[in-house]
């Protein structure tokens, strides 16, 4: 990759990788257990500690300089390649909104300034007047007042409700009253999303993203409240978020041939634990069941938060339901209406841990499951992001031949979330797994491997890494896993509240899971229940959607805060119910015996 960094000797590869700014495959966060921080040594002394970790590189890989980041140790000046499998190449992130504020009403917005002396007076001040505006008077900032007294007639104030109290944040010469320029954006745990609208028109001008550098400091939510404990790793995620979510700023901008000054609001969804991280606070009370959170929107001012966008401007993430139930959800709700609705609708956006909210205009329930990252591609032997090179679609015949669809067409590295998904479905659907979801020995393609049985979706000769792209039996255990889990937590909120299936008639399909999943393989694998009677809706980016539309409306600011404030929580982790219903989804229900 021609990158050079230097390190203290001692260090290990995967030290020198976050040093060097590289985004790489790193999902437990350097314990060792992920396998997923693969390099390969060309030169160089190095030692490797021992790991516990199962998915280690093959012995004929080790033959090859293949081992793990986190658990190699330079000593000298060393050479090491990334092998693509371990790059994170043009990753597949969704800036689908799927929704147009046509009147906006945004919580930021630029009034002429009418300003008049006192002719009888030399002691009294000038008289301001802002054209058009109602309400408190806007505090100013003594920088503000000087300003005001000093600029001649016309110019235009540009005047925030962001912080509660309206406050004088800017004043230009001139009318300038339009354009007026704000950001979205999702902070996601695996990666950042953001669209520049026009707060006057309300019309999205450009879109961009990219990965969530946290990335490389652990992709589970549980392990970034791990490192966020001490003050180093928590200052760390802090200066991840920021440089992340700079970045998707600074590109918006270049696109837009405007600086990041003339940004006036930004507006955040995110999950608890990655806004939490954003503010810099310590997440350790996130770890614990009855940690009390509070409802109320963050808001931070842009100075302080080190945000490239207007220093006088101000950061709005939406509030929050409860530690696993965050802002990002409560996006998802005022997307799809289904707080407004007196049919009873579900609400499921699963990526790294997963959000499931049932209810109608007149209740609203939510729980979370840590679904793990299998559907996102992590985890697994063969598994990466939906990028170029990733299987994203898989068909297998009854003679078992199979067939795959890459994305940008290329020679496949690996297999992301939607083709395990369907893979999986296929290879039940032919007799590759039985009803428990493990691997039939005596199955079409499939093979003793190094550690137990594993089914060959594309061989070596037709792949971009000269390596076999399988599944294997533990691949198989984890999704199950991690199926078993959603199906748990759906069929917990049903029965608490009596709910049949058929009795469902809205299933909204939020997030990247939602919007590239066939519904007949979230079906026919079990991860979701089979509502005969519902309407499926496609979400798209709920996030994201629904940080444009509080920056676009002050009531849907409003109606966050209320959504977040009403909505019931159940925490699996100390209920009775979960249990039972996980295990009971832990088969595939295509092939349940009567």
């Amino acid at each position: 990759m021609n990158r050079m960094v230097a390190v203290p000797a001692g260090s290990t590869v995967l030290d020198a990788i976050r040093e060097a700014g590289i985004t790489f495959e790193s999902i437990c966060g350097g314990k060792g257990l992920c396998g997923k921080c693969r390099v390969i040594h060309r030169s160089g002394e190095i030692s490797h500690e021992e790991s516990s970790s199962t998915k280690q590189p093959s012995r004929e890989e080790k033959k090859r300089g293949y081992c793990l980041a986190c658990s190699t140790k330079v000593w000298s000046d060393a050479e090491f390649t990334i092998p693509v499998e371990s790059r994170i190449d043009n990753p597949r992130i969704l800036l689908e909104l799927n929704l147009n504020i046509e009147n906006p009403s945004p919580a930021v917005r630029k009034y002429a300034v009418e300003k008049r002396s006192y002719g009888f007076s030399d002691t009294l001040g000038p008289s301001i007047k802002f054209a058009g505006y109602s309400g408190r008077r806007p505090e100013m900032s003594p920088e503000i007042m000087e300003k005001i007294s000093s600029l001649a007639i016309p110019f235009t104030a540009t005047i925030s409700k962001t912080p509660g109290n309206p406050r004088v944040i800017a004043l230009e010469e001139g009318d300038t009253s339009h354009p007026l320029y704000g950001i979205a954006i999702d902070l996601g745990t695996t990666t950042v999303a953001g669209v520049v609208c026009d707060l006057v028109t309300g019309v999205v001008l450009k879109k961009e993203s990219t990965l969530n550098r946290q990335i490389t400091l652990g992709e589970e939510l549980v392990t970034r409240i791990a490192v966020g404990r001490r003050t180093e790793g928590r200052r760390d995620l802090q200066t991840a978020a920021i440089t992340s979510i700079n970045e998707v700023i600074e590109r918006l901008c270049s696109s837009m041939g405007i600086s990041g000054t003339e940004i006036v609001d930004l507006s955040i969804g995110g999950n608890t634990v990655m806004i939490w991280l954003l503010a810099g606070y310590d997440p350790s009370p996130l770890g614990f069941v009855d940690s009390p959170i509070s409802h109320d929107p963050l808001v931070m001012e842009a100075k302080q938060a080190g945000i490239s966008i207007n220093p006088d401007g101000y950061i709005y993430c939406l509030p929050a339901v409860s530690r696993f139930v965050g802002g990002d959800a409560i996006g998802d709700i005022l997307v799809s209406g289904m707080h407004t609705s007196p049919d009873i609708s579900l609400l499921v956006d699963l990526g790294t841990n997963g959000e499931l909210i049932l209810g109608n205009n007149e209740w609203l329930v939510s729980t979370s499951c840590a679904s793990g990252p299998a559907f996102e591609g992590a985890g697994m032997r063969s598994g990466i992001r939906a990028m170029k090179g990733a299987v994203d679609r898989v068909s297998i015949d009854p003679d078992g031949s199979v067939h795959c669809h890459v994305i940008g067409d290329s020679q496949p590295k690996g297999i992301c979330g939607s083709g395990i998904i369907e893979a999986a479905a296929a290879m039940a659907s032919v007799g590759i797994l039985d009803f428990s979801g493990r691997l039939v020995n005596t199955a079409f393609g499939v093979r003793e491997g190094e550690q137990g049985p594993e089914y060959v979706l594309v061989p070596a000769e037709k792949t971009a890494t000269g390596q076999d792209i399988v599944i294997t039996k533990d691949d198989m255990a984890y999704l199950m896993d991690s199926k078993a889990a959603v199906l748990g937590a759906i069929n917990v909120l049903l029965k608490k509240y009596r709910i049949d299936p058929g009795d469902i008639r809205h299933v909204y399909l939020a997030g990247a899971f939602g919007s590239f999943g066939t519904i007949d393989s979230l079906v026919s694998f079990g991860i979701l229940p089979d509502f005969r009677n519902a309407e499926i809706h496609r979400v798209g980016n709920g996030s994201l959607a629904g940080a444009y539309t509080c920056l676009l409306s002050e009531e849907a600011r409003k109606d966050a805060r209320l959504i977040a404030g009403r909505m019931g929580y159940i925490d699996l982790l100390v209920d009775n119910d979960f249990v039972e219903e996980y295990w009971n989804a832990l088969r595939l229900p295509d092939l349940k015996k009567p």
